[in-house]
């Protein structure tokens, strides 16, 4: 063999289950099957609404699909040959909390792609957060799961980006987000793939709404909010079909929107008429 000439690495992930939602994760679980690793079981949502949905693209590649994590514990439980010698638990923006069995039981450890910046927030409404903290830059990470605690375990990477902190929209940050947090992904892989150590960074910190609490954020009060934060708190909870900001009359909540929103509401009008025309 010639001095130029390397022998291929053989990949150090050959075999991993992967829990997730949305179209990213279809994306996610194409690149896998592509990429030639095998992945035991996928668990999936029942009604997914994107074209093609995770379940799909699992069936597609012959992958058994779960739409509950409880069948992944009774396979633990049984010993069953799907969660043997398994490499990598992947969750990639996962709805339910990952308990101990399922943590422990990669070789290589279980990893949580999360859409918003780590350790800065946490949990949900990180795309609500940014926007009403007039952030210039947004950013997708992955992490171990090391715990039952969501979002706490050590940062593997952060993938920043810049955002307009007068335009963002829920909504815009969060297609923006999506698509990062694909790079990411194939990024994390390859990563896994080649390298025996996975540097990481402490994830201290941060902030963790709870429903309740974000919730609450939506609400806005005439008589004590001013028009720059009534404006921004519309663009960081325009999100369709949600709620967004809202003003309580007569004991009932309204959302609203604003000449901003009601443009961007007209362009995808206008966009979907042109498309049915052709």
């Amino acid at each position: 063999m010639s001095a130029d000439v390397l022998p291929k690495t053989e990949d150090k992930i050959k075999k991993v289950i992967f829990l997730g939602r949305k179209s990213g994760a279809s994306a996610a679980l194409d690149f896998l099957a592509k990429r030639g690793i095998k992945v035991s079981c996928v668990v999936a949502t029942e009604d997914e609404s994107y074209s093609p949905s995770l379940k799909a693209t699992a069936q597609n590649y012959g992958i058994p699909v779960y739409t509950s994590d409880k069948e992944i514990y009774r396979m633990i439980e049984n010993k069953d040959p799907v969660a043997d010698d398994v490499d990598l638990v992947i969750s990639y923006l996962f709805w339910k909390r990952i308990k101990t069995p399922l943590i422990n039981l990669g070789k290589r450890g279980c990893i949580n792609f999360h859409p918003a910046p780590l350790p800065d927030y946490k949990s949900r409404a990180g795309y609500n957060s940014a926007i009403l903290d007039g952030r210039t830059d947004f950013g997708v990470s992955v992490h171990f799961i090391d715990s039952e605690e969501f979002d706490a375990g050590p940062i593997i990477k952060v993938l920043r980006f810049s955002i307009d902190k007068e335009k963002e929209t829920a909504l815009s940050l969060e297609r923006k987000s999506q698509q990062k947090l694909f790079e990411l992904f194939k990024e994390t892989i390859e990563m896994f793939c080649q390298k025996d150590e996975i540097p990481t960074t402490a994830n201290v910190g941060g902030l963790y709404l709870t429903s309740e609490e974000l919730e609450t954020m939506k609400i806005i009060d005439p008589t004590k909010n001013t028009s720059e934060l009534v404006n921004r708190k519309i663009r960081a909870f325009f999100f369709p079909p949600y709620s967004g900001a809202k003003v309580e009359i007569g004991g009932q909540y309204f959302t609203l929107v604003n000449e901003e929103i009601l443009d961007y509401i007209r362009r995808l009008i206008d966009e979907e008429e042109k498309n049915r025309g052709n």
